[in-house]
């Protein structure tokens, strides 16, 4: 603005100077003086003073530098701020994961329930099948056997040990044959005869395993009647502490003590 106000103050002067050319004499030698710029400045700037006016001054914006440890505290802040974030985030799936596991635990337990219900039920599935099978092995005994007194024989021909035939009289509903005195040893040996042609061992319910020389029924109560083979040869029992149980041969009735793991058949009785 400054430099605007020179210029006109210049052209201002240099107009009076022509203008007072004209006015003389023509024979005149023109005579132009240039104009003092430096006094023109000074005129400028006291008018503009004069008037109050004050020149415009770009003054430069002020800078401050940033020091490093400013620049390594708001680094800090920034990763504090980006850890906070992750253990928010941590937080929230640990939340998250908590009650997945909750439910999942409840399904588990009403899982165990179910499996308890299911195990009872297999439990009496399995009840009946054992009563149905001993009610099964009972009706077959008096069917297919024979009825003496008040309980029912029947042989089976297979070969099993003395543990064994335990085992699958009583699956059957029964107990190995026992006979308690002349009268049943008479009709029970006579019954086997009929079945098994030809000399076959077949175990009887009478052991001595708890004590040598103690025979005793598979219900636990002694012995009180015998049929033991006798024979100048071979007289029974002859087998101490080796042979505990007893058989009986299907030719003539008579009684063997024997090996307890040796194979062979058996003879079950059911009540009526």
């Amino acid at each position: 603005m400054k430099m605007n106000l020179t210029v006109i103050l210049a052209a201002v002067v240099g107009f009076s100077a022509l203008s007072t050319c004209e006015s003389a004499d023509n024979d005149t030698e023109l005579v132009i003086t240039t104009p003092d710029l430096s006094q023109a400045r000074e005129f400028n700037e006291e008018t503009l003073i004069g008037r109050g006016d004050t020149p415009d001054i770009i003054e430069p914006e002020p800078t401050t530098a940033v020091s490093d440890t400013e620049s390594t505290y708001n680094y800090i802040l920034s990763r504090l701020a980006s850890m906070d974030q992750a253990i928010h985030r941590l937080n929230v799936g640990h939340y998250t994961l908590d009650v997945k596991m909750s439910q999942l635990m409840e399904r588990m337990s009403r899982l165990d329930n179910r499996l308890g219900d299911t195990e009872d039920a297999i439990q009496q599935v399995s009840s009946y099948c054992k009563d149905n099978r001993k009610e099964i092995g009972r009706l077959e005994g008096c069917q297919k056997g024979r009825k003496i007194g008040y309980k029912c024989l029947l042989v089976y021909r297979m070969h099993e040990t003395y543990t064994e035939a335990s085992q699958k009289c009583q699956e059957r509903g029964g107990r190995m044959a026992m006979p308690r005195d002349r009268r049943e040893q008479e009709a029970l040996a006579e019954y086997v005869k009929s079945v098994i042609h030809g000399n076959w061992p077949v175990w009887l319910g009478i052991n001595d395993e708890r004590s040598e020389g103690l025979y005793l029924f598979e219900d636990t109560t002694r012995v009180t009647y015998f049929q033991w083979r006798k024979h100048f040869l071979s007289s029974q029992p002859d087998g101490g502490k080796r042979e505990n149980c007893v058989s009986m041969s299907s030719d003539d009735g008579d009684w063997w003590d024997t090996y307890c793991d040796r194979r062979m058949f058996y003879l079950c009785e059911f009540d009526v």
